[in-house]
């Protein structure tokens, strides 16, 4: 009885997260779908309805000047519906009768509130909860160039000037030989404060390190507490730093039956003693190479003064932004696989997960769909605002409009094309 007490609270609360989910989303709607109606109102457009989901109303009010206010039973988009949308109509107020100029603000408007919305749901999630940045972990000593420089706790927080954010690989920061801005931690008066300091000429180079695939059999550390573990790096073979091609073999062949290792698992070091012959079959080192400053990272939550907030939240979003277009550009050209994107299944999926994480989490995720509501619905794809746009741009260059029939036909085989698409991601990934 007890289990399935259990098991019923487990399922109720899965199913909270989702609705939750659900909730979330619709509000990014409601912003976008806000940014289209505030715009309308405030040119003169005339507005018939501002709808909340999709399929049968569960909810609606009309307002004395006309305008319906709806929630639908679908929790799945919204709209806001422009009189004379998809025609030419004579009324001065709808939608294709006004200047091209007013119905370029209107419909870029939906994003801009989710790119704004974006920027201050992030100062409030920065100022409360962090923002999260990279941190130096582990300095090799194979790097002596970055060695001297840098330490272990410094945040990185610009590169040749540029500032560091959390969004994708740190490799696409850096250059062959660097100016590193980091934060480091001094005790002043008992408190911990970061000063800004500037090692300048950080190489990067090319290094090859060892990795321990396989690992059979039971292996303590000198202080007989850890584990030597598959994925563990090998740092040192008897004393002999190892970061050049070849340097493990040539440690190895050249040891005595017993064979002392400096491996780190990323943030710590350890000293393990082992046979030679182990080499033969119980472990297992691979050499890889790779290009970099010779140290790991860490990525840690960090409260910056409410001044730097401002200076990094917008630049922060137009960097998710550019993000969002270079994943893209991978899908084109096939750099990024489809398991990189998701489908609505995918993102319903993703955002309950993170709602059960906390609410610092879920002002996060807004965040980072607001601004990829914002740039996706900017793209010209039919069914989306910036293809509208583009038809608005074309008729106000050529002085008159594409056929409103043709513009309907794109965007209704533009719709059924984008949702089965995004259906058939979901379905990929299932």
């Amino acid at each position: 009885m007890l289990s399935l007490l259990c098991d019923f609270v487990s399922v109720m609360k899965t199913v909270g997260y989702v609705l939750l989910a659900f909730v979330v989303l619709m509000f990014m709607v409601l912003i976008h779908e806000t940014g289209h109606y505030t715009a309308g109102k405030i040119l003169g457009f005339q507005i018939n309805e501002f709808s909340i989901g999709m399929g049968p109303k569960l909810f609606s009010k009309k307002k004395k000047n006309g305008e319906i206010f709806s929630l639908r039973l679908l929790p799945l988009g919204g709209y806001c519906a422009f009189e004379g949308e998809g025609e030419d109509n004579k009324n001065p107020k709808a939608f294709n009768s006004q200047k091209p100029w007013k119905r370029l603000i209107v419909l870029f408007s939906g994003a801009f509130f989710n790119f704004v919305s974006a920027i201050l749901i992030a100062i409030i999630v920065f100022s409360a909860y962090g923002e999260t940045v990279v941190r130096v972990n582990n300095v090799y000593e194979y790097a002596p160039e970055t060695n001297r420089q840098l330490q272990t706790g410094d945040i990185i927080y610009k590169i040749n000037g540029k500032r560091v954010y959390m969004l994708d690989n740190l490799d696409r920061y850096l250059s062959d030989s660097m100016t590193v801005t980091v934060l480091r931690q001094r005790v002043v008066d008992g408190k911990t404060v970061y000063e800004k300091t500037e090692p300048k000429n950080v190489l990067r180079k090319k290094y090859y390190t060892v990795s321990l695939t396989k690992v059979n059999g039971k292996h303590l550390d000198q202080e007989g507490t850890r584990k030597l573990a598959a994925g563990d790096a090998v740092l040192e073979l008897n004393g002999v730093l190892l970061s050049g091609k070849g340097d493990f073999e040539r440690a190895l062949r050249n040891s005595g039956e017993t064979v002392t290792l400096k491996v780190t698992d990323g943030s710590k070091y350890y000293v393990y003693e082992v046979d030679k012959t182990l080499f033969d079959n119980s472990l297992v080192a691979e050499e890889q190479a790779y290009t970099g400053i010779g140290m790991s990272v860490a990525y840690e939550k960090h409260k910056f003064g409410f001044g730097e907030i401002l200076l990094r939240v917008v630049p922060y979003c137009f960097e998710v932004g550019m993000l969002v277009l270079r994943t893209l550009g991978g899908l084109l050209t096939g750099a990024v696989g489809l398991e990189s994107v998701g489908g609505p299944i995918t993102t319903i999926s993703m955002t309950s997960q993170v709602v059960a994480t906390g609410f610092g989490n879920v002002l996060m995720l807004i965040v980072l769909i607001s601004v990829n509501l914002a740039v996706f619905n900017l793209l010209p794809v039919p069914a989306l605002d910036g293809c509208q746009m583009v038809f608005v741009l074309i008729e106000w260059i050529a002085r008159r409009p594409i056929n409103r029939k043709v513009q309907s036909y794109i965007n209704g085989i533009g719709l059924i094309v984008l949702i089965a698409l995004m259906l058939l991601i979901d379905i990929l990934k299932l």
